[in-house]
């Protein structure tokens, strides 16, 4: 009778579980194809799967991707380059179609054209070129990634198309320089502004990465007090792509109130540290606004956690479950006074 009763409360538990984790549609989803990056006279490093090139100036190369249509179907692919940011995260990422703001070109100035439609019949595969040319000397590093995605059937341009398109893309990196010496990143303070985000009341601080290199991970920290009162604290690991500038959003959990807020930042690499102070102010009107903006049952201490997003769902099964216990215990005394 014990196992049995158990046993039920398992599977309700385990049921209950999967009700409420959204499941990934693998029939729809998957993914048929494959890339690899094509050795290329200028790599620098042959072991690793992304293109690292040091390229003079007045040089052209090919760069070639394989791309490999596993499925039985015909399929189209787009090929494009993105340049390398880096993420409210921290992570650096390829999806940036615009020039880096911080240096004089970029590889998408570079490959022409940056974007390429490749038809593919199933089981098979081709070459992809994209035409890379570098007539003047490279000033640091040059950081994008190869973008191949399948291209969605029947993919149209309609404004009036309301939904979520599933995406597979592959990103292969693409490092260039001139020269192999490497520069030391110069990170840089570009202010603070604080404004409503995804209705939360947020801290935004913007930095920059002045230098033309790959930062390794360092450590970010940022503290915002008012008064003596610590209204938010943010640490997290960042890298930070060649010439770019960060824009880190730091999410408090309540209202911020008319005032004069303080942040400290502190940005820990191998060899420096930079710090900085500043300050910032909330008027009235803008409190305001984001009491308007933000409504009180969506100020949460904890905005992104699952509880957050389930608390009705979780509160109704975690009541059932302690109601099934209770009736459960009870039984099991009341059958041991019999006994």
């Amino acid at each position: 009778m014990k196992r049995w009763g158990v046993g039920c409360l398992i599977v309700l538990l385990y049921g209950l579980l999967v009700w409420m984790t959204p499941s990934d549609s693998f029939a729809e989803d998957r993914v048929n194809f494959s890339v690899e990056a094509v050795p290329n006279a200028y790599q620098v490093d042959s072991g690793v799967t992304y293109f690292d090139l040091r390229m003079p100036a007045q040089q052209k190369t090919n760069l070639q991707v394989r791309i490999y249509n596993h499925g039985p179907a015909d399929h189209t692919f787009l090929t494009s380059i993105r340049n390398a940011t880096t993420n409210n995260n921290g992570l650096i990422v390829y999806d940036q179609k615009k020039s880096v703001p911080l240096a004089s070109t970029s590889l998408t100035d570079l490959i022409k054209p940056n974007t390429q439609s490749t038809f593919i019949k199933g089981g098979e595969s081709k070459i992809v070129s994209l035409p890379l040319e570098v007539s003047n000397e490279l000033d640091g590093t040059l950081l994008a990634g190869i973008r191949i995605e399948s291209k969605p059937e029947g993919e149209t341009t309609n404004d009036n198309t309301i939904g979520i398109q599933n995406r597979h893309a592959y990103v292969i990196g693409l490092k260039v320089r001139s020269s192999i010496k490497e520069t030391a990143p110069l990170i840089t303070y570009e202010g603070v502004q604080a404004k409503s985000s995804f209705s939360r009341p947020t801290v935004f601080v913007k930095l920059a990465n002045q230098a033309p290199t790959i930062s390794k991970t360092m450590k970010f920290e940022a503290i915002v007090t008012k008064g003596k009162k610590v209204v938010v604290r943010k640490q997290m690991d960042v890298r930070f792509a060649p010439s770019i500038y960060m824009k880190t959003p730091i999410e408090t959990t309540g209202i911020l109130e008319p005032g004069t807020y303080h942040i400290n930042i502190r940005v820990e690499g191998e060899s420096k540290t930079w710090k900085w102070k500043d300050s910032f102010k909330i008027t009235k009107r803008q409190a305001n606004q984001m009491k308007e903006q933000i409504p009180d049952r969506d100020i949460e201490k904890n905005s992104n956690s699952f509880v957050g997003e389930w608390s009705k769902e979780l509160m109704m099964a975690s009541t059932l479950i302690i109601f099934l216990l209770i009736g459960y215990i009870y039984r099991l005394k009341k059958q041991q006074r019999q006994a």
